[in-house]
């Protein structure tokens, strides 16, 4: 039978359809006793980080949140990953520190707003609009995911010496040039707002995890929020699935009629020769108007390889 899998992360929505035998265990897509080669299941293991990736963050930011760089100057720069991964949870811990500040002075700001002006004009209401938005975003809890980088100068004075940098989701709420000036080792931080609508919702997780070091591909808050996933069986034939993969990948009126509330980005299909059977990955985005653009070429289908 067909398994039919939803997965939302925010705005992104993905189905994948994929044969599962009827007690729901996985069909095989390759020979007994064969493995893929070195290069195919390092590609592989690749994109399934950076699906993953791009999941998490499009399930816990948005424009309101922010994309950082933290970049050490050459004279504070350690020479290991553990000094660099301490480095960057203590700026995560003032940033934490710092938010619950603001948000304490924002609600004293709030209160005494709403007290001096009781019958508020239009201008008055959109300051007090923004800052309840604001004491929200701050009530939030701080989530990050960050990716290190490492090199090593290879001439002048430097060379042999190691520098690390960082690119860093970062929930929200505090003005960026306050996060900015928290980095204290000499360069800065190029804070960002993040955004997907206008990049794409995958465009800066694939430029993060371009080229990962380090003993992690990536390191998340304990407070990340997971994608939301839901599974269906027997909904839909072989034979649909076929006609989806071959008749259908970009037929974005047929898949926006389907899912309605989502817009289409890319359909996705394999045919994997040793079972016979079709797997299609559908990739949406709920947006009001025109989907952003969607320019992730290699994708792995649900249980293909």
């Amino acid at each position: 039978m067909i398994r039919e899998k939803q997965t939302r992360s925010g705005p992104l929505f993905e189905v994948d359809f994929y044969p599962v035998f009827s007690d729901g265990r996985r069909m095989p897509v390759r020979a007994p006793k064969t493995k893929p080669s070195t290069e195919e299941q390092q590609r592989y293991n690749r994109t399934v980080a950076e699906k993953k990736l791009i999941r998490l963050v499009n399930a816990n930011f948005d424009s309101s949140d922010y994309w950082l760089h933290p970049t050490y100057a050459p004279q504070y720069a350690p020479q290991d990953e553990e000094k660099a991964r301490r480095d960057v949870s203590n700026f995560f811990r003032r940033v934490r520190t710092k938010r619950a500040a603001a948000l304490k002075e924002c609600r004293k700001e709030l209160a005494a707003l709403e007290k001096a002006y009781a019958a508020p004009n239009g201008y008055l209401l959109s300051g007090i609009e923004k800052l309840k938005a604001k004491i929200d975003k701050l009530s939030q809890p701080l989530r990050y995911i960050y990716v290190m980088e490492c090199v090593t100068y290879k001439r002048g004075k430097l060379a042999g010496q190691k520098n690390f940098h960082f690119h860093i989701f970062l929930t929200g709420g505090l003005d960026r040039g306050v996060i900015e000036d928290m980095w204290p080792y000499g360069m800065r931080t190029n804070c960002d707002r993040f955004q997907p609508e206008r990049f794409g919702p995958e465009a800066a997780a694939l430029y993060m995890s371009k080229d990962p070091q380090g003993s992690k591909r990536f390191v998340c808050s304990r407070s990340i929020v997971r994608p939301k996933e839901r599974r269906r069986d027997g909904r839909i034939s072989h034979a649909g699935v076929k006609r989806m993969a071959t008749a259908r990948p970009d037929d974005a009126k047929y898949w926006e009629k389907r899912y309605k509330g989502y817009r289409f980005l890319r359909c996705y299909s394999r045919f994997n020769s040793f079972n016979g059977q079709w797997y299609v990955s559908v990739v949406m985005y709920r947006a009001e108007g025109d989907p952003p653009k969607w320019e992730a070429d290699d994708w792995i289908t649900e249980d293909y390889t």
